[in-house]
């Protein structure tokens, strides 16, 4: 079974990598990426992973078959897939040195300000999230305005301006302004027509008791009326991986979120993140992201 990842991002509003075969935007980037080191040695491993932040992937080339939440998509050039915070997904690309894309991480605080900003971007967001994709292929026109916003930003970047620069917050929110305007863009559907309604409800409930420690296969099973071995089959079907990994994966990188903000012991975070008790938290948070939390938080504090 694949081992998931989590990429955090650490301290910066947002992050900006370009990859190509002859372009590695995180090499001239390190400076204001402070975790790009991380990301660069992680991003090519392509496993199930999680963020606690917004991502934005710009597909620019190659063939990648997406997969987030129990949706799979085929990528072409002009989609751009909007992945939020706590969604487990992975990418699997059949030829790395054709792979192309442009990945920004924005912080939720920043999308926050940006919704606050901006009242029609934040109708769009709510109106992008009714259409049930995570993808969204721009038009010719918008998707090479996305593209130039975001060059932009790069070369301010390597030019040494620095991250709270009032431009560059501006040029990424011009260009989240363009993602999210519904007259840019068609939803790119997955593979399925559409995730089964079941299935979609199911999500939803986990998402609202996540951190509910008697969160089980049995309660969830029993909710819907189901079989608690034909739903243990049912989900990892279309999760990809099975019931209480996910429910893991969620709960962990909602904890990583408690962990930044560093107002509550690392003992406390197990339990609100959901956890029976501190060890199952430290065991499960080791094997995961190879790193214990206290050391996280001792970073963050640092």
């Amino acid at each position: 079974m694949k081992q998931s990842v989590f990429i955090p991002v650490i301290g910066k509003d947002f992050e900006i990598y370009y990859f190509n075969k002859k372009y590695h935007s995180e090499d001239h980037l390190k400076k204001y990426n402070e975790s790009s080191v991380n990301f660069s040695q992680l991003e090519t491993l392509f496993r199930l992973h999680s963020h606690d932040v917004y991502e934005f992937l710009v597909f620019l080339g190659g063939k990648c078959e997406f997969f987030c939440e129990g949706k799979t998509y085929n990528l072409r050039r002009g989609d751009v897939v909007v992945i939020p915070p706590y969604a487990v997904h992975e990418a699997n690309v059949e030829d790395i040195d054709k792979y192309e894309r442009i990945i920004v991480m924005v912080s939720k605080h920043l999308m926050a300000d940006f919704a606050s900003s901006s009242p029609s971007m934040k109708e769009d967001i709510v109106y992008q999230k009714t259409q049930g994709s995570f993808v969204l292929h721009l038009h010719s026109k918008n998707f090479q305005n996305i593209i130039s916003l975001f060059l932009e930003i790069i070369n301010r970047i390597k030019n040494d301006e620095e991250n709270f620069s009032f431009t560059l917050h501006y040029l990424l929110l011009q260009a989240l302004q363009v993602i999210f305007n519904p007259a840019s863009s068609t939803p790119n559907l997955s593979n399925k027509d559409e995730l089964d309604q079941r299935f979609v409800s199911i999500l939803q409930y986990i998402d609202s008791h996540l951190t509910e420690p008697d969160l089980s296969l049995g309660r969830v099973s029993n909710h819907f009326h189901l079989n608690k071995y034909y739903f243990s089959h049912y989900f990892k079907k279309n999760m990809n991986l099975p019931f209480y990994r996910y429910v893991s994966l969620k709960r962990l990188s909602y904890s990583v979120t408690l962990i930044k903000q560093n107002q509550f012991s690392i003992e406390t975070i197990a339990l609100k993140s959901g956890f029976p008790d501190y060890s199952s938290f430290y065991r499960l948070f080791k094997r995961e992201y190879n790193l214990s939390p206290k050391n996280l938080q001792k970073e963050y504090k640092n």
